[in-house]
């Protein structure tokens, strides 16, 4: 991953081809000790392990996408879950027959590039257990685990 620009509190990021995204933006958040922040992303991938998550079942129906695709949206944020940063990201994707598809994601290899542009929060956001969604969910730093 290479920085391209750095201004304040915004970093725009390179994830370089045959790199897997969330392995590399965890790298790089530990460097510049980032515990807080949001991002979106565009390029292209190779292989993705996306999701939906059927609020039913509480369990996520996971899809493992071998092509290439264009990464037409990543949005994402950056918050922690006790001692673990939570990387939470969605995508949306382009086939070469220009169909699209998207979803929840779990890891992402990079095929052409991948550009991120990250805004580094000065505060933590924290994560807490919901047992209604049985999803880890946003909430105030001293929400306990509901």
């Amino acid at each position: 991953m290479i920085i391209a620009c750095h201004e304040k509190d915004t970093y725009i990021l390179n994830v370089e081809r045959g790199e897997e995204l969330f392995s590399s933006l965890r790298q790089f958040l530990d460097k510049e000790y980032i515990m807080a922040g949001y991002f979106t992303g565009l390029g292209a991938a190779g292989s993705l392990d996306a999701a939906y998550y059927d609020l039913a079942t509480k369990k996520f129906e996971r899809h493992v996408i071998k092509e290439d695709v264009e990464i037409l949206s990543l949005v994402g944020n950056i918050a922690r879950l006790g001692d673990e940063t939570i990387i939470h990201v969605h995508g949306t994707f382009g086939k070469r027959d220009l169909s699209v598809f998207g979803g929840h994601l779990f890891s992402l290899q990079v095929s052409g590039a991948c550009e991120i542009h990250l805004t580094k929060l000065s505060k933590t956001m924290s994560r807490a257990y919901d047992g209604a969604t049985g999803l880890n969910l946003l909430c105030s730093p001293h929400s306990p685990i509901r």
